[in-house]
């Protein structure tokens, strides 16, 4: 963030008049004088794809002879045996074997081959002697080595197995969560959902709340998805994976309903209250949890109140005075997005007063945020020239006058600032005594637009939730009014359950919140329609490790 220009916008360069730039065809009815009418395509975005990631298997049951043996013996022994009930015990005892050498084995290849053979003799002797017939230990048995290889269709029946035929053993609400787990990996999120359903997870299950969680996240049941991501961290401290299990907590903060209030409620206390630790939390549920979910607002407002805070010890003070400007200028981009001028004047003053205040500390960055103010300011100028909208014109204005002196070390960018402080005033002075129409620029509505490209990501990424597959197109055609405000939305393809119509109804619910600049000084309704097309793919990720599920590194297993 504070390591460079923001793109494009040091070399920006301002457009006055009437015109609305090319003009295409959106399938509306062609634009009456003062409209404007064209298309803008979007940068491309790539959705990260979530998934239950804190936990992959449960502990893994050993059964080793009480007499000492080889593996190659207990081979013999396996391939031996006849009696269907003797044979899944001596694949017990072989896989047991396996297992125990895997755990002094370093590569992971080397594991799974161990791992792959102890499943593949488990599964031999329950085909042998039928799946409604097989020892519940051999099924929970293969629901773990299975689950360990991540081939969660093969976990899913041996868990359904146990759950139908064992319904009433104490252990039944633990199988049906990894049952519901293994079906959530394979995004059968109503099966999962349906296979706890008679469950009620409390922070006593966890590793129950924590799938229950997901298959209601995964359904749209945001509220559900949220209580019981909150009973599964309340209950989670015994298990692994705890890091991933807090990355979750705040994911769900941000893409359920939760308001920023109850967030702090629930949060803070899972990880104390003191003022470090309430700041802490602040900034994750700004940075890691509204910025990416598109919710601008909660997050100046929590990074509003971490500031609040202030160094929590003398300490502190360096690495809170250092922060600080991080901080103050997310805060800017925020207000930005939220089409504020008076806020975004407001952070960038104070993004200034951080760095004077950081001094020596702040040095190496300092000249990185002041010329992303002077981009952020040039846009504010453009926006002004472009539709006359006052409510730019004295933040730019103050701004330019604020950074002026500060950017003294770069000659031709003073003197731009300089040359654009002189043209704003004069502009403005000749608008106020000869007011001139202004005008929605395509160049410049789609800098406006392009700044809730985050917002449709998060769209996007709810949708894959119930499909990994999806990607593609989503075409948006707005249509706003002289004021800004966008007072129409239609989609193609329209709003649906299926394919990329399953994230229409978030984008558009997004875009009607919206503003453009404010047309001044026409008469008529100065309707400015836009084509607005989004291309859409996954994010590539890592490969999954070994006993991975989808992604979390597995702990030592007793």
């Amino acid at each position: 963030m504070a390591c460079g220009p923001m793109a494009g916008h040091e070399n920006t360069t301002p457009q006055t008049g009437t015109g609305s730039g090319s003009s295409t065809g959106s399938g509306a009815k062609p634009p009456a004088p003062g409209d404007a009418q064209f298309e803008v395509v979007a940068s491309p975005i790539q959705g990260v794809l979530f998934e239950p990631q804190a936990i992959y298997a449960p502990s893994m049951l050993v059964y080793l002879p009480k007499k000492k043996t080889t593996i190659e013996k207990q081979r013999t022994v396996y391939q031996t045996t006849k009696d269907a009930f003797q044979k899944e015990v001596a694949a017990t005892v072989l896989a047991s074997l396996l297992y125990d050498k895997s755990k002094s084995e370093k590569d992971d290849a080397a594991k799974q081959k161990l791992w792959t053979e102890a499943l593949q003799v488990l599964d031999d002797a329950v085909t042998g002697s039928g799946w409604d017939k097989a020892d519940d230990t051999t099924l929970r048995l293969i629901g773990r080595y299975a689950l360990l290889l991540n081939n969660y269709a093969n976990a899913a029946q041996a868990w359904n197995e146990l759950v139908t035929r064992f319904p009433k053993e104490k252990d039944t609400p633990e199988n049906r969560a990894w049952l519901a787990y293994s079906l959530l990996m394979q995004y059968k999120n109503a099966d999962a959902l349906e296979a706890i359903k008679t469950e009620t997870p409390t922070d006593k299950t966890p590793e129950l709340a924590y799938v229950t969680a997901w298959a209601k996240f995964r359904t749209g049941d945001s509220a559900g998805a949220w209580t019981a991501i909150l009973l599964a961290a309340k209950g989670w401290s015994a298990l692994p994976s705890r890091d991933l299990l807090d990355f979750d907590t705040y994911l769900f903060a941000g893409r359920t309903n939760a308001s920023l209030g109850d967030a702090m409620l629930q949060i803070t206390p899972l990880f104390g209250k003191t003022p470090d630790v309430q700041q802490d939390v602040l900034a994750h549920l700004a940075l890691k949890s509204y910025e990416f979910a598109g919710r601008w607002a909660d997050a100046i407002s929590a990074l509003d109140k971490a500031i609040a805070i202030g160094p929590t010890s003398a300490a502190m003070k360096d690495k809170f005075a250092q922060v600080l400007p991080q901080w103050r200028y997310k805060e800017v981009d925020f207000a930005m997005k939220l089409d504020d001028p008076a806020q975004v004047e407001k952070y960038a003053k104070l993004t200034l007063e951080a760095l004077n205040a950081c001094g020596a500390l702040c040095d190496k960055d300092r000249l990185a945020y002041e010329t992303n103010l002077y981009g952020v300011t040039t846009l504010l100028y453009v926006w002004y020239a472009s539709a006359h909208d006052d409510r730019f014109y004295q933040p730019a204005y103050d701004l330019y006058q604020a950074l002026i002196p500060l950017l003294q070390s770069d000659p031709q960018l003073s003197k731009d600032i300089l040359q654009k402080t002189t043209d704003l005033a004069a502009f403005h002075t000749n608008f106020q005594k000869k007011p001139e129409l202004g005008a929605h620029a395509k160049d410049q509505i789609a800098r406006v637009l392009e700044q809730h490209n985050q917002e449709i990501q998060a769209c996007y990424e709810q949708a894959l939730a119930a499909n990994p597959k999806l990607g593609g197109t989503l075409v948006m055609n707005l249509e706003s009014d002289q004021t800004g405000a966008i007072k129409g939305v239609s989609t193609d393809p329209k709003a649906g359950v299926a394919d990329m119509a399953a994230g229409a109804p978030c984008a558009t619910e997004h875009a009607t919140t919206w503003h453009l600049p404010k047309i001044a000084n026409g008469t008529g309704s100065h309707a400015t329609r836009i084509k607005l097309t989004y291309s859409m793919s996954l994010r590539p990720k890592p490969a999954t490790p070994v006993g991975g599920g989808g992604g979390a590194t597995p702990p030592a297993k007793p």
